[in-house]
């Protein structure tokens, strides 16, 4: 009843959501690369090197300030390589996002427990969400604290799976690890909700609540996320202090600061990049707390299945990330993946690509995925990039995230179900 209430009180009232930063991003730029050799990725690694520019999707999408603009453009210019621009004003799409509980959606027809998921949240309110959830169904969902992050709040998780007299193995998913990527926790609360609600009538919910336990948690990167709302919508880090550098260069990009192959490509040692992996594995405690966690849990319960869920790109991704090699599960992975794409088509058409994070996107060194994989042993070990690619990027509207919700849970239950039979 709580979310619910708190949902009306949303979709009825227009509100600024970020604050005095709201007009920051007019005229900004995302421009669309077509990037066709290694020489070519060259360029644009030296791009992001200088921590002017912000990649949405390296090396493919990259957004511009107004006064960088002319620079970027000229400099692939000189290297002959083509681009178009692909978002013209960046604040337009920010303004827009809030579509819902702005009331530009006149009418949304939804399941009155759809309702609380029909807009974003503060991570407040996501939090309380996992305390009232863990409440409405105590048979099902228990709250757990992960720790407290670099600033101090409380990284709360839900565990959800039925009782029983024996220890099951387990399965991790998280999201919100890069804070920018909103519709991830909006996603991750909605898919839970929804398997908590239909454990009864749903014997594939049934089936997999019956024989793991889930450990979900909607938002990783918890300082982050809260600064998206209060002061840049597009901060991609953690909020720790790199010595040396003002408060534009703070933060790790907690995704390349796991103890997996750390430090090798596709992170830079620029605290103002986005991509900084940090000064060495494990520095930010965030990460270093999940890692622990991980760990400890692993002594006691066996973990099948790691999940790490992303945007913008319409893709799931399996190890490895560090290199170009295949790991030596590659074609079971691909066999998951593939059911989670069929799946997810199923629902409103829309399109995925599987294969490794290396295959589809670039060298991304120090990732959870490669860590739960390589380190941790869990065999399926995944990241999913959630919609879309490159329409919004990661301002997707609200009147999207039921629709990339729906379709993302029957991929999920699709992979769920390949991780059972191989039980």
């Amino acid at each position: 009843m709580v979310v619910r209430i708190i949902a009306v009180v949303q979709l009825l009232l227009v509100v600024n959501c970020y604050g005095e930063a709201k007009n920051q991003f007019d005229g900004y730029k995302v421009l669309r690369v077509k990037v066709q050799s290694q020489k070519e990725v060259e360029v644009m690694r030296r791009l992001e090197e200088t921590g002017k520019y912000d990649f949405w999707n390296f090396p493919f999408d990259v957004m511009t300030t107004p006064d960088n603009a002319d620079e970027i453009q000229h400099m692939l210019d000189d290297n002959e390589i083509e681009y178009h621009i692909r978002i013209d004003d960046v604040q337009k799409l920010i303004d827009n996002q809030f579509n819902v509980r702005n009331g530009e959606i006149k009418s949304l027809s939804v399941d009155p427990d759809d309702l609380y998921y029909t807009v974003y949240h503060r991570y407040a309110e996501i939090d309380q969400w996992v305390k009232d959830t863990a409440a409405r169904y105590p048979d099902l969902a228990k709250e757990f604290i992960i720790g407290r992050s670099y600033e101090k709040r409380v990284m709360r998780a839900l565990k959800i799976g039925a009782e029983s007299n024996v220890t099951k193995p387990a399965m991790w998913i998280n999201s919100g690890i890069h804070a920018r990527e909103w519709i991830t926790p909006a996603t991750n609360i909605w898919m839970t909700n929804k398997m908590l609600h239909t454990y009864t009538e749903d014997s594939r919910v049934t089936r997999l609540l019956d024989m793991f336990d889930l450990y979900i948690l909607p938002v990783f990167n918890v300082d982050g996320y809260d600064y998206t709302w209060d002061v840049y919508r597009l901060w991609r880090k953690t909020r720790s202090v790199n010595m040396g550098v003002g408060p534009e260069c703070y933060g790790v990009d907690p995704n390349r600061n796991w103890p997996h192959e750390f430090g090798g490509g596709g992170t830079s040692t620029n605290p103002c990049s986005y991509s900084y992996r940090g000064e060495y594995p494990l520095s930010e405690v965030e990460v270093r707390q999940v890692v622990e966690w991980i760990r400890q849990k692993s002594q006691t319960q066996e973990f099948k299945f790691f999940m790490d869920i992303h945007s913008a790109a319409q893709m799931w991704m399996n190890p490895w990330g560090y290199t170009y090699d295949f790991p030596k599960d590659y074609d079971d992975h691909n066999i998951i993946g593939k059911a989670f794409v069929d799946a997810l088509a199923s629902v409103h058409n829309t399109t995925y690509q599987y294969g490794t994070i290396t295959e589809l996107l670039y060298v991304a060194s120090g990732s959870s995925v490669d860590w739960a994989y390589g380190s941790a042993g869990i065999k399926y070990s995944h990241a999913t990039e959630l919609r879309d690619t490159g329409e919004y990027g990661f301002l997707l509207p609200e009147d999207q995230i039921l629709p990339t919700a729906q379709e993302t849970y029957e991929g999920m239950l699709a992979a769920y179900d390949i991780v059972m039979n191989s039980q």
